[in-house]
């Protein structure tokens, strides 16, 4: 019963602030408040009925290591203060799977889960991300082509090399202890992999420098708004009144909206488990 509650507490918050942050790019500090009280408060309630305090111990160690990490990952500039509240809360609302059996379970404590299937399921979402603003935008297209022929040759070099070190590292151990060249087929994949790599982090340079810095006039700024230099952190309205006071131009830095990728993470962590697992078992 706990699970299903607090996994309803889980989806209807993280859903919530997923839908704010894709409409206006950001979503009320109070939602992942109310989500860490809300968890906090059930749990509390049924330690309190079962006479076990590590119901909601457990909670509160993982809940503060996650959102430490959380802001660990603010002040390096990685992304918004939000989004450590919402990574804080995932630990709260879940220091263990809470009911739900995961197909592929145990290799690693379930927050670890959390943080490892957050970090995948925002690669994909990032680049999924970056792919459809650069239909939406024709000029990302010949920002990207320029940044290409700018790095042809490096690109070009860099991929020659890792497709030798993929051809003689197979040839040698075959030559030296027999074995078969057709267990080393992944190796084969390297340098599509390395090529699509380089590739896709030009393009990504491009989506950066044509839409995620942008210069717009002080008296067009809004709360939320990130200045440039700045550590991830929207603008309060007193911060955008004094901008606006002193006039000018400022630049503002606009990131990735990463809020839906919680409530995936949440939902593919407790009905699927580890994705790193799920990986190894393919």
């Amino acid at each position: 019963m706990l699970g299903w509650i607090l996994l309803a507490i889980g989806v209807l918050g993280f859903g919530y602030c997923g839908y704010r942050d894709l409409k206006t790019t950001e979503f009320q500090d109070w939602i992942p408040y109310a989500m860490i009280t809300a968890a906090l408060g059930m749990r509390a309630v049924f330690a309190y009925i079962s006479g076990d305090i590590t119901i909601i111990t457990t909670s509160v160690f993982y809940g503060l290591l996650l959102l430490g990490f959380g802001y660990l990952l603010y002040f390096l500039k990685q992304w918004g203060d939000g989004d450590a509240w919402l990574m804080g809360a995932m630990g709260f609302l879940f220091p263990e799977s809470a009911g739900f059996v995961p197909v592929a379970a145990g290799l690693m404590p379930f927050p670890l889960v959390l943080v490892f299937n957050l970090f995948l399921i925002s690669l994909v979402y990032v680049i999924a991300y970056a792919l459809v603003l650069g239909v939406k935008t024709p000029r990302i297209y010949r920002t990207f082509m320029k940044n290409l022929r700018a790095r042809k040759r490096s690109i070009t070099y860099l991929t020659a090399a890792v497709a030798l070190a993929s051809i003689s590292v197979p040839a040698y151990m075959t030559i030296s202890y027999q074995i078969p060249l057709a267990s080393f087929y992944a190796l084969f994949t390297m340098p599509f992999m390395a090529l699509g790599i380089m590739l896709f982090l030009q393009y990504a340079r491009a989506v950066e420098s044509d839409l995620f810095k942008r210069k717009i006039k002080a008296k067009d700024l809004r709360p939320g708004d990130v200045i440039i230099s700045d550590k991830f952190r929207g603008l309060t309205e007193e911060e955008v009144k004094k901008l606006q006071k002193r006039g000018g131009e400022v630049w503002i830095k606009e990131g990735v909206r990463l809020a839906p990728v919680f409530v995936i993470t949440l939902l593919v962590s407790l009905f699927l488990g580890s994705l790193f697992d799920l990986m190894f078992l393919i």
